[in-house]
C-alpha cells in the first residue's frame, strides 16, 4: 500500500474517532443538562404549586365565607309581623344608587349608617376577589375579565337571594342592582391594588403574566 495513502487511512481514522467523542461528549451534555432541569426546575415548580395551592386555599375560604354571609341562613319562615299575617314581597330594586341615596335620606342616624355600611360593605367584599383571582388563574386577568368575573359573581349572589324570597315568599333578603354595582366596583378596587403590587409578586415568583 502507498504511504500516502496509508496516512489517508489512518487521518480518516483519527476523524471519525473524533467525531464519534464529539457526539458523544454532546450527549452527555445534553443528559447532564437534562438531569439538573429535572432535580432543579422540577423542585422550582413544586414550589410554585404550593404557593398556587395555599392562593386557591384562600380563595376557597373567602368563597365560603362570601356565601356564608349573603345566601344562609335560609329564612323558611313565611309569618313576619303580627297577627300571623303572610306577607310576600320579592325585595327588588332595579333603580340604580336608590341605596346610595339613602345615606342622605334616611331619617335618623340610625337609618344612615345602616345605609352606608350596606354601601362600604358591598365594596369591601369584593375587593379580595380583586386582589386574589389573578393570583390563581391560570391565565392572564384584565380589566375586562375581571369585570365579568365580579358581575358574575354578583349577579350569582343577587339571584340567589331573589330565588330565595320566590320560593319561601319572604323578604328576609334583597336583590339590589346598586349591590351589583358596589360588588363589581369593590371588584375593581382589588384589581388595581393587584396591579400595584404585581412588581412585588413578580419578584416572589407569585405571579408569572
Amino acid at each position: 500500500m502507498p504511504i500516502r495513502a496509508h496516512l489517508d487511512i489512518i487521518t480518516t481514522t483519527k476523524h471519525i474517532k473524533g467525531d464519534k467523542n464529539d457526539r458523544g461528549t454532546s450527549i452527555s451534555r445534553h443528559n447532564t443538562n437534562r438531569i439538573h432541569y429535572f432535580f432543579c426546575s422540577h423542585g422550582s415548580e413544586k414550589k410554585e404549586t404550593i404557593k398556587r395551592i395555599i392562593f386557591k386555599s384562600i380563595m376557597l375560604i373567602y368563597i365560603v365565607g362570601v356565601v356564608g354571609y349573603t345566601i344562609f341562613p335560609i329564612l323558611i319562615d313565611r309569618e313576619i309581623g303580627g297577627g300571623g299575617a303572610t306577607i310576600f314581597q320579592l325585595g327588588v330594586n332595579i333603580i340604580p344608587f336608590a341605596a346610595m341615596g339613602d345615606i342622605y335620606t334616611q331619617m335618623g342616624d340610625g337609618g344612615r349608617n345602616h345605609a352606608l355600611y350596606q354601601v362600604i360593605g358591598n365594596i369591601i367584599m369584593f375587593i379580595p376577589l380583586g386582589c386574589l383571582y389573578p393570583l390563581c388563574s391560570k391565565c392572564r386577568v384584565s380589566w375586562k375579565r375581571m369585570f365579568w368575573i365580579s358581575l358574575s359573581a354578583s349577579l350569582f349572589i343577587e339571584l340567589s337571594q331573589l330565588a330565595q324570597n320566590i320560593v319561601f315568599q319572604t323578604a328576609f333578603r334583597s336583590a339590589d342592582i346598586d349591590d351589583v354595582i358596589l360588588n363589581v366596583s369593590g371588584g375593581f378596587i382589588g384589581y388595581a391594588l393587584f396591579r400595584l403590587c404585581k412588581p412585588l409578586f413578580k419578584k416572589m415568583k407569585l405571579y408569572n403574566f
